[in-house]
């Protein structure tokens, strides 16, 4: 897909990341009229917003991100298992140092598959 495809909410590669796009908008650069794309990204949790900008017609992988929820079952030595509040799968991950500190056995959290991957998301209050 080209980069003046994605649109605010989607979700896609780049430089080996995985993002989604808060906002996009149009710069000129160059006294000919060329445009490129700024957009303004955060990482897959949420956090870290930044601007990348992008030609046109450079070419950009879409990842289809589900998000779903799940409760803490346990945790220790930085691994947390959860299940899934659908499928009552269970899950082995890595947390987030920061996340892990707030988690209690029992604390609804949501959780991001893409690609086959599973990551740990943030905590429901």
């Amino acid at each position: 897909m080209a980069a003046a495809d994605l649109e605010r909410g989607k979700f896609f590669e780049y430089k080996g990341e995985v993002l989604q796009v808060l906002r996009r908008s149009v710069i000129a650069c160059g006294t000919h009229s060329h445009t490129k794309l700024v957009f303004t990204v955060c990482d897959i949790n949420g956090k870290k917003e930044k601007e990348i900008t992008m030609g046109h017609n450079d070419k950009v992988d879409v990842i289809d991100v589900m998000k779903r929820k799940a409760n803490v079952i346990s945790k220790s030595h930085g691994k947390v298992q959860v299940m899934d509040q659908q499928s009552y799968e269970t899950l082995d991950g890595e947390c987030d140092e920061e996340i892990m500190s707030t988690l209690n056995e029992g604390d609804e959290i949501t959780y991001i598959e893409y690609n086959g991957i599973k990551v740990l998301g943030k905590k429901k209050n």
